[in-house]
């Protein structure tokens, strides 16, 4: 179900971001509208959703299998034709119009649905504080930034170290600090690391990554998550208790961005997160109708 990059548009009406049982709800009503909208994931759909033993409280299908209803809802979306394209958003800037950036790529939008669920990973003590100043989430984006520079990079999944490679070619030294196990192919240039992040230090910019026993010199850190924290996503997102704060339509405190699921907060119920989508979806849609 993928799309090809290169075949993205670089205009649409509504990006929605994140596709989980919100953003796959929120893309059916789009499509069922006939709007110009596209859905952006990842490879694997709702983990959480696969890993669920048995849903209880999905109405009409009593005591059915979390991954059983996963793929029914992909399924679903197949049959809509709704392409999921796998796009992982480092960063959005403010609108509207809206520009997503992305590793290969960048999109505009006149409205945003996110819909990125949770991120379990905390933020690191000096991470928002040197956020642009040093830290970033996407090193081929910045690459350029730090030639004859050293950089680390902190990851939680093999994607990681793609980006280490890419930097190896770049740096003078490049350390590598995974939160996984397995790593598999990793350029004998960049440096392992298996010490715990404790704080990123610097005044005005990243000076040191601090491993607790050790301290390691960088110009550069670049932290690779599933999920992105949305405060990190967008500059200026109003939070409430970790949560993207949103009104009874969805909207955010930003023109054209609304927010569903997960990240909107508790509780975390599925029934809850499809319900969101939907109504975002059609919230966004009198958005743009407004628009014009």
């Amino acid at each position: 179900m993928p799309e090809d990059l290169q075949t993205l548009k670089n205009h649409y009406e509504l990006v929605i971001v994140g596709c989980g049982p919100a953003g796959m709800a929120a893309a059916l009503n789009a499509k069922i509208r006939n709007r110009d909208f596209i859905l952006l994931g990842s490879e694997f759909c709702s983990p959480k959703l696969s890993k669920a033993p048995q849903i209880e409280n999905w109405l009409g299908f009593p005591e059915i299998g979390g991954e059983e209803l996963r793929q029914r809802f992909l399924n679903h979306v197949k049959e809509k034709e709704i392409s999921i394209v796998n796009f992982k958003v480092t960063s959005i800037y403010p609108g509207p119009p809206y520009t997503l950036i992305g590793k290969d790529k960048s999109l505009e939008a006149d409205a945003i649905i996110l819909a990125t669920g949770v991120s379990v990973a905390k933020l690191f003590p000096g991470e928002a504080d040197l956020l642009g100043r040093g830290v970033g989430y996407c090193a081929t984006c910045d690459g350029p930034l730090y030639k004859n520079k050293s950089v680390a990079i902190i990851s939680y999944n093999s994607e990681g170290e793609d980006e280490a490679n890419f930097m190896a070619d770049i740096c003078t030294k490049v350390y590598y600090i995974p939160y996984y196990k397995e790593m598999v192919r990793l350029d004998p240039r960049v440096e392992v690391k298996k010490g715990k992040v404790q704080k990123i230090v610097g005044d005005r910019t990243v000076e040191q990554l601090d491993l607790g026993e050790e301290q390691l010199t960088v110009d550069g850190v670049f932290i690779m998550r599933e999920t992105l924290p949305a405060e990190q996503l967008v500059a200026g997102l109003e939070m409430e208790d970790a949560a993207i704060k949103v009104n009874h339509k969805l909207e955010s405190n930003m023109p054209g961005l609304f927010a569903a699921g997960d990240c909107t907060g508790q509780p975390y119920q599925l029934i809850k997160a499809a319900g969101e989508g939907g109504t975002a979806a059609l919230q966004a849609i009198k958005y743009l109708d407004n628009l014009k």
